[in-house]
């Protein structure tokens, strides 16, 4: 591996630099510079590239191809000469936060249960894949150890051991590492062969909150946030706590009970309302006299359910050949017909064509919505009528 010598390698807090141009090439995606030296972490081990400007020219992407760290840029800069380059301060710091975040993580769990880190990507989140299964009780000592750790305010260190000490130290590593290697230590939580920018102390980290834990392959995948990203994301949820506590008139910390209420209170509601409708419905079917060819009923803001039920009430217990109800919705009637003896495939496109309709079905029923007046439904059911 190459000696580690890039300005973000020894230290990542700088965030201006100068270096000479050694040469720019135009590609199809703008032009990519290399510089005698660099402090842009180019995008590797999951971590993405560091952006900024070179000499007031916006840095876009940086990879790392062979030997050389490649920037690019949408502007061209003259070869052999000195520039400046200044980082972006607040993405670089968020990438070091949630990477020593990271690291705190899978030290823990590979202590605790002998897990690799299989997996890795920083973006809005990290991700994190682990070989084996973690229950949530399991996580929640995890983040409470994770987070003792940032109040511990332990130092991040920087090892590059030989190849002998190397052989003997039980680093993580996700694949065999021969040459110069740089392992990441945050003592007696994790040690880590990595080349990414990290902050100096687990207390710059400020807190660590884990998402969520769910089954990937034949482990885990947690998802976590770190530093400022885990501080804007309990704000967010404790702002959205207050707003259901205030609307519950319930405490902040009693806000799932007051849900569990309501939901009872709604089930309770929806029983009632179900007996009501079905009272409702027998009050309805005595009005209509039996046998009829079409029987129609028009309500107001009746549910689909509902409607289907009515519909094949007037089928079967009054014996009308089609059963048509249509319900009143803002500027439309929602509409459902049951037939046990004609084929209603027959009128669907029909009455959708004659009364700005959509919907369909098969041929025992149909159901769908018209832009049309109460009025014009009749007329057309009428015709309806002279078929069936």
């Amino acid at each position: 591996m190459k000696e580690f010598e890039a300005i973000y390698d020894k230290d990542p807090y700088i965030r201006s630099f100068e270096a000479t141009v050694l040469s720019c090439e135009k590609t199809k995606k703008g032009y990519e510079v290399e510089l005698s030296d660099t402090a842009f972490y180019p995008e590797g081990g999951g971590q993405p590239y560091d952006q900024g400007t070179i000499n007031g020219i916006f840095v876009e992407e940086v990879h790392k191809k062979g030997d050389r760290i490649l920037h690019l840029l949408k502007e061209p800069v003259e070869t052999g000469i000195v520039v400046n380059g200044q980082i972006d301060w607040q993405r670089r710091f968020d990438f070091m936060q949630q990477h020593s975040g990271e690291h705190i993580v899978s030290g823990i769990i590979h202590g605790m249960f002998g897990y690799e880190n299989v997996g890795f990507h920083m973006g809005k989140v990290i991700q994190i894949d682990f070989n084996g299964p973690l229950s949530w009780q399991d996580v929640e000592v995890i983040e409470r150890k994770a987070n003792q750790a940032i109040t511990d305010n332990i130092p991040i260190e920087y090892l590059y051991p030989d190849a002998e000490e190397l052989e003997q130290m039980p680093y993580r590593s996700k694949k065999e590492l021969t040459g110069k290697v740089r392992v990441v230590r945050i003592q007696n939580i994790d040690l880590c062969a990595c080349c990414g920018t990290h902050v100096a102390y687990t207390g710059e980290i400020g807190m660590i909150k884990i998402l969520s834990c769910i089954k990937h392959k034949e482990g885990v995948r947690l998802e976590m946030v770190a530093g400022e990203k885990a501080f804007l994301y309990m704000q967010e949820i404790f702002n959205q706590n207050h707003a259901i506590s205030v609307a519950l008139s319930a405490k902040m910390n009693e806000t799932s009970e007051a849900v569990k209420g309501l939901q009872k209170a709604l089930v309770e509601k929806e029983r009632m309302i179900s007996i009501l409708n079905e009272k409702y419905m027998n009050y309805k079917l005595d009005m209509f006299m039996e046998s009829q060819r079409v029987i129609m009923s028009f309500e107001e803001e009746m549910d689909r359910n509902a409607m289907r039920k009515f519909a094949n009430a007037l089928v079967h217990e009054k014996y009308a050949h089609v059963g048509a109800v249509f319900s009143s919705h803002e500027d439309e009637y929602q509409y459902v017909l049951v037939s046990d003896s004609f084929d209603l495939r027959k009128i669907v496109k029909p009455l959708n064509e004659r009364l700005n309709g959509r919907g369909g079905g098969n041929s025992e029923m149909i159901q769908g919505s018209f832009h049309s007046t109460q009025e014009e439904i009749e007329e057309a059911m009428h015709d309806v009528e002279k078929m069936v």
